[in-house]
C-alpha cells in the first residue's frame, strides 16, 4: 500500500531561482533573461559602445575595471571598459553599461526592488535593512552581500513611488458603486530647520500643529485603495476637492452611489459640492465598538452582563444605528428612563454618558439625510498601515510621504489575504471574482 505523504504548514517550497548546476567541475547558476531593446539577454550582461553617442566618432579605451555587483545571486564581477572619444574636440569619457544596473552604484536594480519590497512586505523599517542584504545573499558566496545604505534605497523608493501612484492612478478595478474615505494623521518636518526659518523656538503645541498631516485614503468595498490626498491638519473641504474631482471623472459620477465615511466635515462637505448625487453614510464601527469596550472591561465577556445592562447595552447600539433624529431622540429618552435604575453598573453610567455625546454629534448628520454605516473597510486598512508606521514615524517632506503612501498603498493592492474565504487572492483579484 502506497503511503500518503503528509503536508504540514511549515512546508516551505524550494526557491528555483537560486538552483544551480555543475559544468565542466564547477558549480554554475543560470540569470533570467531581460529584454534589452527588443533582444533578450542574461542578467548583468555587459554592452559596450563603440561609437561616441555625442559626436560619432570612434571610442578609445581608457582603462579596464571590474565592477561588483551585489544582488539575490550573489555578488557578481563584471568586467568593464571606460572609454574616451577619439575625437580631440569632444574627448567625452564614456563607460560600458550593466544590464539592469543604473547609475554607478553597486546595486542591481532587482536587489534595490527586492529591499523595497521586504520593507513594506515585511515591515521592515528604512534605516534597519542590514540583515536583509545578508539574507539574499547568504550562501551564494564566501562574502555575504551588505544591504544598500538608507540613502541609496530611499532614493529608489522615491523614483519606485511616481511610477505606483500612476499605476494606482490608472488602476482598472471591479466597482459597486460604494467609495469608502477615511483619513489617518502622520508626522513630517525637520522642526530645527522650521524654528531657523521663523527666527524662534517652537512650543511643543505649536510643533504638533504645524507637524501632523493627514492622508485622507480612497478604496473600494474589496480594500482596494484607489487614490488618496495629502493634507494639514483640520483641512477645509477644499483641501479634497482634488481627490473628489480624480475620483469622479475616474469612475463616474452616475457609478459613484454612495459614499461612507467618519462624521469627517471637510469629507462631508467635499462629497455634497463634487457628489451631489451620492448617498452619503457615516460610519458608526468605532462608536459601536467603544460602547461594547466599556462592558468588556468590567465584565470581561458579554455574556456575563446583567439583564439590567444588557438592556442599556441594546438601547445604545439601536441609538447609535438610528437612520433619523427623530428616532434617535425617542431611544435617547428611553436610556435615560431607565438610567434611574440603581442597579446599573459603571458600565452602564459610562455609556450613557458617552451615548449622550454621540447623540449630539450624530443628529447633526441625520439630519442632513446621511445614514449609518457598519462596514469597517477603512478601519482594517489603517489597522495595517499602522505596523508601518509605526516603524518609519517621522517624515520630512510631503514628496517623501506621498512616494512612501504611493509604494505601500501599490503593495496592499497585491498583497494576498492570509486568512479567510478569500485566502490567496489579493484585493484586485477579489473584487474581480466578485464584480467581473
Amino acid at each position: 500500500m502506497k503511503q500518503k505523504r503528509r503536508t504540514g504548514k511549515g512546508n516551505i517550497p524550494i526557491n528555483k531561482e537560486l538552483a544551480k548546476r555543475t559544468e565542466d567541475g564547477k558549480v554554475v547558476q543560470d540569470l533570467p533573461l531581460v529584454e534589452v531593446n527588443g533582444e533578450t539577454l542574461p542578467l548583468f550582461t555587459v554592452i559596450s559602445q563603440t561609437l561616441c553617442p555625442i559626436c560619432g566618432h570612434v571610442l578609445n579605451v581608457n582603462e579596464h575595471y571590474t565592477r561588483h555587483i551585489i544582488s539575490s545571486f550573489g555578488i557578481i564581477a563584471c568586467p568593464v571598459i571606460y572609454w574616451k572619444c577619439s575625437n580631440e574636440q569632444c574627448k567625452t569619457p564614456h563607460h560600458d553599461t550593466i544590464v539592469c544596473v543604473t547609475g554607478s552604484a553597486n546595486y542591481s536594480d532587482e536587489f534595490l526592488e527586492k529591499q523595497k519590497w521586504v520593507r513594506y512586505d515585511g515591515k521592515c523599517s528604512l534605516w534597519n535593512t542590514r540583515s536583509v542584504g545578508e539574507i539574499y545573499t547568504d550562501g551564494l558566496t564566501d562574502i555575504s552581500g551588505r544591504a544598500p545604505c538608507p540613502t541609496t534605497l530611499w532614493k529608489h523608493e522615491q523614483e519606485e513611488g511616481k511610477k505606483s501612484y500612476d499605476e494606482l492612478l490608472n488602476l482598472d478595478v471591479p466597482f459597486n458603486g460604494t467609495l469608502h474615505i477615511d483619513g489617518y494623521w502622520v508626522k513630517d518636518g525637520w522642526r530645527v530647520f522650521i524654528e531657523e526659518q521663523l527666527g524662534r523656538e517652537l512650543t511643543n503645541r505649536e510643533w504638533k500643529r504645524l507637524r501632523y498631516k493627514v492622508i485622507y485614503v480612497a478604496a473600494t468595498e474589496d480594500k482596494v485603495i484607489l487614490d488618496f490626498e495629502i493634507t494639514n491638519i483640520m483641512p477645509s473641504y477644499l483641501e479634497l476637492v482634488p481627490l473628489m474631482n480624480r475620483l469622479k471623472h475616474r469612475l463616474t459620477e452616475e457609478r459613484i452611489e454612495k459614499v461612507v465615511s467618519d462624521e469627517d466635515y471637510a469629507i462631508i462637505d467635499s462629497v455634497s459640492r463634487i457628489l451631489p448625487n451620492a448617498v452619503h453614510s457615516f460610519c458608526v464601527f468605532h462608536q459601536l465598538m467603544n460602547v461594547t469596550k466599556k462592558y468588556l472591561d468590567e465584565f470581561g465577556k458579554l455574556e456575563q452582563i446583567p439583564k439590567t445592562d444588557k438592556e442599556m447595552y441594546a438601547l445604545a447600539q439601536e441609538l447609535i444605528l438610528s437612520e433619523n433624529a427623530i428616532e434617535s431622540t425617542i431611544l435617547l429618552k428611553r436610556i435615560f428612563g431607565l438610567s434611574s435604575n440603581k442597579r446599573l453598573s459603571k458600565a452602564s453610567r459610562n455609556v450613557i454618558t458617552y451615548v449622550e455625546e454621540i447623540y449630539h454629534k450624530n443628529r447633526k448628520i441625520l439630519e442632513k439625510g446621511f445614514v449609518p454605516e457598519t462596514n469597517n473597510v477603512m478601519e482594517q486598512l489603517f489597522s495595517l498601515i499602522d505596523d508601518f508606521f509605526y516603524q518609519a514615524r517621522s517624515f520630512k517632506t510631503i514628496s517623501g510621504l506621498k512616494n512612501f503612501f504611493s509604494n505601500l498603498a501599490h503593495m496592499f493592492n497585491h498583497r494576498a489575504f492570509n486568512t479567510g474565504k478569500w485566502r490567496g487572492l489579493n484585493p484586485i483579484e477579489r473584487a474581480m471574482v466578485r464584480l467581473g
